[in-house]
């Protein structure tokens, strides 16, 4: 078993690298660049409430709780079916913010990845001027 896994190292990094963009409505508050153990973080807006990233740089743990935060509770009773319904069979913060874009129903605050092309309009839950 470990020869198995050791070969499948060998072929695919254990560390995704990946950059995304957040938006605040349609405004571009943050660009993040993930890398290794870090994320490169380019804050726009420093409005407290529509920027999530406390500096320019954090580490990747602190980002993936900051993405679980922009997700449904790992510890629901339906989380199994939700993550099915969203086309997933584990729970990855990533994984469920790059389906959901990390839209809550309590802010304005959502995620746009390379080669998307939407808008606010397109992922957010409720009327933006209400």
């Amino acid at each position: 078993i470990l020869e198995a896994y050791r070969k499948r190292l060998e072929n695919r990094s254990m560390l995704e690298e990946y950059v995304f963009e957040v938006y605040w409505k349609n405004m571009l508050s943050s660009r993040v660049s993930v890398r290794r153990n870090k994320a490169i973080i380019k804050r726009v807006i420093m409005h407290p409430l529509r920027q999530i990233f406390p500096s320019n740089e954090i580490s990747r743990n602190r980002l993936n709780i900051i993405l679980e935060h922009r997700c449904f509770d790992r510890n629901r009773p339906d989380a199994l079916e939700i993550l099915k319904s969203i086309g997933l069979s584990e729970y990855r913060p990533i994984d469920i913010i790059r389906r959901t874009h990390g839209v809550s129903y309590n802010d304005y605050i959502w995620f746009r990845f390379m080669g998307e092309n939407i808008r606010a309009e397109d992922v957010l839950v409720r009327d933006m001027y209400g």
